[in-house]
């Protein structure tokens, strides 16, 4: 137990962890407390005694291998043991022989867990007494994976010190998982939690250290890291409250192997509203070159119907692939929901998004392997085309039909500059890796209704980096006439508002930039300075197209182009996904040659950056 040379005769503070535990036991008060008492194992010097004797009208019994602290304790009139904490069976009798014939109210075993040797013994033969009596078990133990320790150890640094998160005695040190793990292995449940927090830990030290200063870069990248990571980064201490139960039969230590997985989960969102796209796409899969993958359809919002055709659609595939497919329901939230969920049962190394209505070509999985091959841990991706299509019916089937060629408008290599700007990646281009979800943690913002897979993308990126090849795997289907899509259903409003709800998330949070950045940059600020020149890249193009949409005159106009559409004009859209510089430049003329542009020009006193020529 804990080290008899050390004084661990620490004051009761109601935000320490003697607070806490009292705390978490006085949100589950019993009606009778008539001669219960509560076991207090590794007491110390008990100064929990007092205030937990007060509060919950119990009797109190300490028990430590320390001398001092038991004697503390008899002093003060409490009752103490002096015990010394083994194997589960020599300590469970010790304990109930400690406990005799009495009524159990509670057990307590602070500041102690990291000091046992034979801690998972201890809990075991815990978890068994407080079975016996149905009482309440509340453990606490320190945070190794708090933010400063990782954040010191990034760079080689790991100092034991006389007390705290890495009190030189400790022998077994937790993080929350593993914490878990220990207590549901010895068949302690969590029924609440009262943690102890502490931004800045004993930990954080030297303050000149650049990973720990507040004020860098560094450590604000390793701040918003550590934040993805869990909500456990500022938890100086586990404070967590007990039942016991069934023992789950999972070890707390790991094997340390690799788990065999698919190398990529295709994950396809669909709402059973397009079955013959649907029926594409799995041939597609099916004659993939590469068959490393499993497939997860997820169903939004079906209706039974609907459910029950996509299902029949999945049956009739064939056997070996119907075998890599799992069908999964999400009844709530809107088209990001069944991304997030659809991530998280992923078991592939990298996970791709395959809407219903896309196309991927037989070397699609194939590309994205070579990818990994040659930059492992990065996002992949391939190039895809675009084409104009619509839905028909064929003798009365429904079909499409490709309007046009395929357009290759999307650029063959990733510029994460180009992509702060806009997306210029469809998401069937794309491979991420599966310990950015997993790991990371980076979750698809929900509140976004449209977008999505450009703001994970954009965030990814700045975190793994993005490994590119310029062949082409896959076709974007782009549905004209009045076919339902996501620039149909959503408004032009709504896609302006998350648009700028990503830039002003960007701009909130530090990034990392890939190599080759800096020449960028400096080409970047020296055209600043230099006389307007006529745009001719889609993005410059697209900055110029939203600059007249957002301008104030063209607002204050709006009025006279609800007329003019009352008898035929036509709105001129701004669609994030549109690239092509003509279409583009055609925009930018009807607006310049509108009516409501030309009376108010006026308003345009100075020269903004939209004033260059398409």
């Amino acid at each position: 137990m804990k080290n008899p040379a050390t004084d661990y005769n620490n004051a009761y503070s109601y935000d320490n962890v003697y607070g806490h535990a009292l705390a978490l036991l006085a949100r589950f008060p019993e009606a009778d407390t008539a001669g219960k008492f509560h076991l207090d194992v590794g007491c110390g010097y008990g100064r929990i005694a007092e205030p937990l004797t007060s509060t919950l009208g119990v009797s109190y019994l300490g028990v430590d291998a320390d001398a001092a602290g038991v004697e503390s304790l008899r002093e003060r009139g409490f009752e103490a043991q002096q015990l010394v904490l083994s194997d589960e069976e020599t300590t469970f009798q010790r304990l109930t022989e400690a406990i005799g014939s009495r009524r159990l109210h509670s057990i307590s075993l602070l500041d102690t867990l990291e000091h046992l040797v034979q801690g998972d013994a201890a809990l075991r033969a815990i978890a068994r007494i407080a079975h016996l009596h149905s009482a309440y078990v509340v453990v606490s133990t320190p945070n190794v994976a708090h933010a400063d320790i990782g954040r010191k150890l990034a760079f080689g640094q790991w100092e034991y010190t006389a007390e705290g998160l890495l009190d030189h005695t400790h022998v077994r040190l937790y993080s929350d998982a593993l914490f878990v793990r220990a207590l549901r292995h010895a068949g302690l449940h969590t029924v609440d939690s009262n943690d102890v927090i502490r931004i800045k830990s004993d930990q954080h030290f030297p303050a000149t250290h650049p990973a720990l200063a507040e004020g860098t870069v560094l450590g604000a990248l390793l701040a918003d890291l550590r934040a993805r990571g869990d909500r456990f980064g500022s938890v100086n201490q586990f404070v967590r409250l007990c039942a016991a139960g069934a023992a789950v039969d999972r070890p707390t230590h790991v094997s340390g192997t690799e788990q065999q997985r698919p190398f990529l989960s295709v994950l396809m969102r669909t709402q059973g509203t397009r079955l013959h796209t649907l029926v594409e796409a799995l041939t597609c899969l099916a004659g993939q070159t590469d068959d490393d993958f499993e497939v997860l359809v997820v169903g939004h919002r079906l209706d039974v119907a609907r459910q029950l055709r996509v299902e029949r659609v999945l049956e009739d595939s064939p056997e070996w692939l119907r075998a890599k497919i799992r069908f999964i329901r999400v009844e709530d939230g809107n088209r990001t929901r069944p991304l997030n969920v659809g991530f998280e049962a992923a078991n592939g190394s990298y996970i791709a998004i395959l809407d219903d209505d896309d196309v991927p070509f037989a070397h699609w999985v194939a590309t994205f392997r070579d990818l990994h091959k040659q930059s492992p841990g990065k996002i992949l991706r391939a190039v895809a085309v675009r084409q104009d299509s619509r839905n028909v019916e064929i003798g009365s089937m429904p079909g499409l039909r490709g309007e046009g060629g395929m357009d290759l408008i999307y650029p063959p290599e990733f510029d994460l500059f180009d992509h702060m700007v806009t997306n210029q990646s469809p998401p069937v281009g794309l491979a991420f890796p599966r310990g950015l979800f997993h790991d990371l943690h980076h979750r698809f913002d929900e509140s976004l209704t449209t977008t999505e897979d450009w703001d994970y993308l954009l965030r990814g990126a700045f975190v793994l980096g993005v490994a590119s090849s310029p062949k082409v795997t896959s076709i974007y289907r782009w549905w004209t006439s009045n076919d339902e899509s996501s620039r149909t259903v959503h408004s032009q409003g709504e896609w302006e508002t998350n648009y700028q709800t990503i830039l002003l998330k960007t701009d909130h949070q530090p990034i990392l930039l890939p190599p080759g950045s800096a020449k960028k940059i400096r080409a970047l600020v020296a055209m600043r300075g230099s006389a307007p020149v006529a745009p001719v890249r889609s993005d410059e193009l697209r900055k110029l197209l939203l600059g007249h949409l957002l301008s104030s005159s063209w607002k204050v106009s709006a009025p006279l182009r609800f007329l003019a559409r009352m008898v035929g004009g036509k709105r001129v859209r701004f669609n994030y996904d549109e690239t092509d510089p003509e279409v583009l430049r055609q925009k930018i003329r009807r607006i310049r040659r509108t009516v409501s542009w030309k009376l108010t020009k006026p308003l345009r006193l100075r020269k903004h950056w939209w004033d260059v020529e398409p």
